[in-house]
């Protein structure tokens, strides 16, 4: 059965009306997303431009600009990108070994895209597993791939985040500056300790929710219950069934990444990968410019001031973080780079390679796919990537215990292989038990064996 069929499948009663509908009213949501996008993006950059000499500094910056380090700059995101299409490559060999890095590519930029015009980069969800199922792929195991994309990429961040922290502590304190929100000023370092708080709390939770039934029963069916009840929360069942569905992803998912720990490892380390080019790329925009002396920091001072930003920005409520992103860039970046001024030319850098290089890539990659697809128009919805979670989350169920019950075999086997290889290297023999399982010593089997003779 076509993608297509399965979601109207799961709404009998919606018709053709509706369906079209529905994908006009979506094609004009991101219609006006992209004019924020653009509007946001051109008026805050010209504003930034054109006020304090700042257009000036800029010019020349980049007429003394070197030419290489741009190209190590192209480099570095290019790595990236092809890390990214590796991690959905394996993890969709997992279940199909038809699948290969250039389809990969392709399902990485088409989520980028509608990554990039969503509030939040909740976007890209719905398209990639839309795509998954055009290359092939089963749709339950397209949304299994979602979710441990998710989990792992948020075990990374964390990850990567107390690294930050722990290591550039002493940098981290040295962020002095603050933003106005109308007569409130909100120290940025408070705002990245909120966010570094937030990204923990959130995996921590979805661990201990995955693990323990009790607590999920507790939160789900008491907590939130209550909040409906006490009209302080709106439609609490629609929140109740989703919030169980989310929960039930990751408590299946995360049982399905222990039955393939090497895979796991693997993918963590490719997502550790990923994160340290992203945010290396600020600084190397610096480095790019003469102009801006990088004497006092190092380029791991930048991949952890980037990580300190980019907690920010990921709660931003625009579209790509559009404006957020450009605003505490500079606000993060000045001490570092040697005052407001000299962070403009680099972010227009790091904004150019890492997010409007991508968007104009993925819209080509959106518009090749329709142009492939003409049967179905790739769109996204979030209610609808929920609704698919609930369809399919029966069979994912029943395929990540049969995974996890062979790799705990698997584990067995292992295990019993290499202590058979230790016992021989050192010279042990094993021990021998009898049907109680009591151990059997030598000068008793020697005694049984005279006895037999």
């Amino acid at each position: 059965m076509l993608f297509k069929d399965k979601i109207e499948a799961m709404n009998p009663n919606q018709t053709q009306t509706q369906t079209t509908l529905n994908k006009s009213a979506s094609t004009k949501k991101y219609q006006v997303n992209l004019l924020i996008i653009f509007i946001v993006a051109v008026g805050f950059t010209g504003f930034t431009l054109l006020t304090d000499g700042n257009l000036e500094a800029v010019i020349q910056a980049f007429s003394q600009a070197n030419l290489w380090v741009i190209g190590l700059i192209l480099l570095v995101m290019g790595t990236n990108i092809f890390f990214e299409a590796v991690i959905l490559f394996i993890l969709a060999r997992l279940y199909t070994t038809r699948y290969n890095i250039k389809r990969a590519l392709n399902n990485y930029f088409i989520g980028a895209f509608f990554s990039h015009i969503t509030p939040s980069s909740t976007g890209g969800q719905f398209a990639q597993a839309y795509a998954f199922s055009r290359q092939g792929m089963d749709i339950a195991n397209a949304a299994s791939i979602l979710v441990m994309h998710f989990l792992l990429s948020q075990i990374a961040q964390v990850i990567f985040g107390i690294l930050a922290l722990v290591f550039r502590f002493e940098k981290f304190l040295t962020i002095t500056e603050a933003v106005n929100f109308g007569s409130v000023s909100i120290p940025i370092i408070y705002l990245s300790l909120v966010g570094f708080i937030i990204n923990f709390l959130v995996i921590f939770f979805i661990l201990i929710l995955a693990k323990s039934r009790f607590i999920h029963r507790t939160i789900v069916n008491g907590i939130v219950v209550l909040l409906g009840k006490l009209k302080l929360l709106k439609n609490a069942e629609a929140v109740k069934t989703n919030l169980s569905v989310q929960i039930e992803n990751f408590r299946i998912e995360s049982k399905r990444l222990q039955s393939n720990t090497p895979v796991t490892v693997v993918l963590i380390i490719l997502f550790f990968l990923r994160l340290a080019l992203t945010y290396s790329i600020p600084y190397l925009s610096a480095l790019a410019l003469p102009t801006i002396d990088l004497t006092q920091s190092s380029i791991f001072d930048g991949i952890f001031m980037t990580a300190y930003l980019n907690v920010i920005i990921n709660f931003a409520p625009l579209p790509g973080s559009v404006g957020f992103s450009e605003f505490f860039f500079s606000y993060l970046f000045q001490n570092m780079f040697g005052g407001y001024s000299q962070t403009i030319a680099p972010q227009l850098i790091w904004r150019g390679v890492t997010f409007y290089l991508t968007l104009v890539i993925g819209a080509i990659s959106v518009i090749a796919f329709n142009l492939g697809n003409k049967d179905a128009k790739l769109t996204q919805n979030t209610q609808t990537f929920v609704e698919l979670q609930k369809s399919t989350i029966e069979i994912r169920r029943q395929t990540a215990e049969i995974m996890f019950n062979t790799g705990e075999m698997s584990s067995v086997k292992i295990r019993n292989r290499f202590s058979k290889m230790a016992r021989d290297f050192f010279g042990f023999k094993p021990k021998k038990v009898d049907r109680y399982g009591n151990v059997i010593h030598t000068d008793e089997i020697d005694k049984k064996k005279l006895k037999d003779k």
